[in-house]
């Protein structure tokens, strides 16, 4: 069986760790960190052949590591890529891809308003920096987002969406970034290629923030950028002197990571379905956004494009602002925390964490109430997330 051959979660398990036809004897199963900073070139027509790449090999740890190599080979696996770009953050691997992915393009970036507040951000350094036009447009009023589309030449856009879980058609926004000569970058780091493929939608780019499900233990910060085509030398060097590359051991811990991604989805796509069920039958709650339940208004899509529904959802309360900051004040299993996909649950507002960047008119725009709470279901036992929630929405 060939390693293209072979099902996510084996892939999963064997992650960095050679095969058997490149393993030699008594070789340590789980490769050393090569932690350094540089190697020794050799001779002199050895540096030349190096640097000149006539010569595989590696000279200086930003320019190419071989533990760094193994996880991007492993990503590029995950998600059916044929090649990935290691980062220091999401943030890194999004300004990555975009500078790509904009390359010999006129400048013009299409997104949405609901896409990670990071996100948002970058993008107006963009324009207020680089003078690169930014439109964010609401995909629900089909007419202007098809419009912008035909406009673009490189669209971004994450689904479901982060924290309001709204779903976008890949396919379809894929087909008509593709009829205007535009690249489609999608933001797959809520969804994980555990529980949707883009590729298999026509996306060219993938980017994740690294340090949430893919790591799962909430103790490195990473990104990644994935290319369903072939990396070119070009994509290589835009990534090298952008200089957010990183470190091998944070490229080992999500080696590390990885080898129980799987085992982590299954109990992270359990619990959140079972959790988002729960509170919307809670008295307390007045919404829940959650693409897995049956009431979602994108059900159809969901089950067109997403094999789960994953563990970030987001609900909102009875009362406002106060009641969202008495359910943090009182949770006590539930961490109050930034960031999602480790092993324990964390609940954040966003109107005062991810997007308090945005003004309090945006943010409404956008559908982000000040009641809105965003809950990363952990793996931690149902019954005691439950008992939790139920203690601090009384």
């Amino acid at each position: 069986m060939s390693s293209s051959d072979r099902h996510l979660a084996t892939i999963c398990a064997h992650a960095g760790t050679p095969g058997k036809e490149s393993r030699a004897g008594n070789a340590p199963f789980i490769p050393p960190i090569v932690q350094t900073t540089l190697f020794d070139l050799g001779t002199t027509a050895d540096a030349e052949a190096l640097f000149a790449g006539r010569q595989p090999g590696y000279t200086y740890t930003r320019f190419g590591n071989p533990t760094v190599e193994r996880l991007a080979e492993v990503l590029a696996q995950l998600e059916a890529g044929a090649g990935a770009l290691i980062t220091a953050s999401g943030n890194a691997a999004a300004l990555c891809a975009l500078t790509a992915a904009l390359r010999g393009k006129d400048d013009r970036i299409v997104t949405h308003p609901d896409v990670y507040g990071g996100t948002l951000e970058l993008l107006r350094i963009f324009t207020e920096r680089y003078r690169v036009p930014v439109e964010i447009v609401d995909p629900a009023r089909t007419v202007e987002w098809h419009a912008a589309l035909a406009r673009a030449s490189v669209v971004l856009i994450e689904t479901p969406s982060n924290p309001l879980l709204r779903l976008l058609d890949l396919a379809a926004t894929a087909e008509r970034a593709h009829a205007a000569g535009a690249q489609l970058i999608v933001d797959n780091t809520v969804a994980t290629p555990y529980n949707q493929q883009p590729f298999q939608f026509g996306a060219d780019w993938i980017v994740h923030s690294a340090s949430k499900y893919l790591n799962g233990h909430s103790d490195m910060i990473g990104g990644c950028l994935i290319r369903r085509a072939p990396l070119t030398a070009t994509h290589r060097t835009i990534h090298k002197n952008l200089g957010g590359t990183v470190n091998a051991l944070d490229a080992w811990l999500m080696l590390r990571g990885l080898r129980t991604f799987t085992l982590r989805m299954e109990a992270h796509n359990h619990n959140g379905a079972a959790v988002a069920d729960w509170l919307t039958r809670h008295p307390a709650v007045s919404h829940v956004h959650y693409p897995g339940l049956p009431t979602h208004p994108q059900a159809a899509l969901f089950r067109q494009q997403m094999r789960a529904g994953g563990a970030l959802l987001s609900f909102e309360l009875h009362g406002g602002a106060d009641a969202a900051c008495r359910f943090l004040d009182r949770i006590q299993l539930i961490v109050h925390a930034v960031s999602l996909g480790g092993m324990e649950s964390l609940a954040t507002r966003p109107a005062a964490t991810s997007h308090r960047g945005l003004t309090a008119t945006q943010r409404q725009a956008a559908g982000m109430g000040d009641s809105l709470v965003r809950l990363s279901v952990g793996t931690e036992a149902l019954e005691d997330i439950l008992t939790d929630l139920e203690q601090a929405l009384r």
